[in-house]
Formats: C-alpha cells, structure tokens, sequence
C-alpha cells in the first residue's frame, strides 16, 4: 500500500511522514534525504548536486530516478511513503512504472494545500535534528525541551543550508510551476486528497488517516 505526500517545501510534509512511520511501520523515501545522502559521500556526483540544492534548484529527474529506483528495489516488500516525490510529470509516470516492474501501485496521493507566505514563516522556524534527522518548528511544533530531539536526545538541532527566504521562494515556484500539474494528474485517476496543511498538527494528521 503506497502513498504519495506531494506538497511545496515547509508544507509539513516530513512532519507527517514521521508520524505515520511511526504508527505504520511505512518506509519512508524521501529523495531530498538519497540527495543529501549522495551530497554526505563526498563524491563527484555529490559536489554537483550541493551545489545545485544550494542554489534552490531541484536535482535532475535523470539522478533522482536513478536514485530512487535503488531505494524502491531494496524495499520492494514495504508499505512506501513517497514523500515529495514526484516532482514532475515525467518522474510519475517513472514511478509508476518502477512499482509495476516491482508488483506495486499507489493507493492514495497526499496533496498539501497551504499559502506562500505561510510557507516563509515556516521555513524560518524550522530546525533539523543532525543525528536523527526529526524536523521541528519553533513556533507550530517545537521540541518539547528547548533545543534538545524528542526522537533521539540529540542537542544538535539546526537550520538546513538552503533553508533561506531567497531559495525558499525558487522553490516554490518550481513547484507550482513542474509539481503542481500533477495534483490534477492524480485527481483523474480518483486516487488524490487535498489535504488542509495550514491546519494544527494533529488535524492534518487525522485528515490523512481519516482516508487510509
């Protein structure tokens, strides 16, 4: 059983992936994570990619189908949970046919629905745990002790590098540019959910497993 969380940046979509991991055992894929994973090597590959990321621009679909299609592959025999993934239209026809080559299909498409300005504020609250990777936000959803993970008690919680209102801005037109189409795409096939993202916390959450 598979789903897709399609949303622009800050949008909480890393938020309620992590609560349905927990409460669901999904796999979660988060292709922002196997670029920053490739970025953390060092490798050639990775320096481009830094760089690009940096600059507020999405990796190729070349790379990151290339890096997905590992990742689907080793987890073939898990519930998956695309989150933000995909990003264009070319990359969901990818998907849908790595699934079929995998004997899988996508039950239900996630789409988060929340203003621009939203989106700003929230980015410039957000922190990162380094050792965990939990997301955090200081206003709407902050760790319980200050500065310290709930998830794994590591004190190291900080600001991604392309966390910033010049990048944030990039991206979201990239998004409602290339991402946006597919909220349609997915609508026709009866498999789409808009969900209200600039509601509390647990409310998007209950929207979501209200569907499953």
């Amino acid at each position: 059983m598979h789903l897709v969380f399609l949303g622009p940046p800050a949008c909480g979509k890393g938020t309620q992936s992590a609560i349905l991991v927990q409460k669901y055992d999904y796999y979660h894929l988060s292709t922002g994570d196997l670029l920053r994973q490739e970025i953390a090597t060092g490798s050639e590959l990775g320096q481009a990619l830094k760089q690009t990321i940096e600059q507020g621009v999405l990796g190729s679909s070349e790379i990151v189908n290339q890096l997905l299609k590992k990742d689907i592959e080793n987890h073939r025999q898990m519930s998956i949970l695309f989150d933000g993934y995909p990003r264009k239209m070319d990359q969901a026809i990818f998907l849908d046919s790595v699934l079929k080559e995998n004997k899988g299909a996508l039950k239900r498409v996630f789409y988060f629905d929340i203003n621009a300005d939203e989106l700003l504020q929230r980015v410039l609250n957000r922190v990162t745990c380094n050792a965990c990777g939990a997301v955090y936000n200081l206003q709407t959803n902050p760790p319980k002790e200050d500065g310290v993970c709930d998830n794994c008690g590591g004190r190291d919680l900080v600001r991604r590098g392309d966390d910033t209102e010049e990048v944030l801005k990039s991206r979201i037109q990239s998004f409602y540019e290339e991402t946006a189409p597919l909220k349609d795409f997915y609508q026709e096939r009866g498999i789409l959910t808009v969900v209200n993202a600039r509601a509390s916390l647990d409310e998007v959450t209950k929207q979501i497993i209200n569907v499953l």
